[in-house]
């Protein structure tokens, strides 16, 4: 595959989840200001298009208990008590 082309779905499908889990009402755009990210980025990490960059990551880890494991692997061990119940 061509670097280029190369897409992130299920990094994607995971940060919306935690979006979706930890602020159910808020779109893309409130969620993006609320953590000081771009809305563009974030729409850019939700569709696969571009991978979240580890530091962004890491204020999502901080914030709701997630784990960089998580984010871009998938595993569910070492997330905290109330994200693993929620995501």
């Amino acid at each position: 595959m061509n670097i280029a082309n190369k897409s992130y779905p299920e990094i994607a499908d995971r940060l919306v989840a935690i979006r979706k889990a930890f602020a159910p009402d808020a779109n893309q755009k409130e969620w993006a200001a609320k953590h000081g990210f771009n809305a563009t980025q974030v729409n850019n990490w939700e569709k696969g298009l571009r991978r979240i960059p580890v530091e962004s990551a890491e204020r999502l880890c901080e914030t709701y208990g997630v784990t960089l494991d998580f984010i871009y692997r998938g595993r569910r061990d070492g997330l905290s008590e109330t994200a693993s119940k929620v995501l």
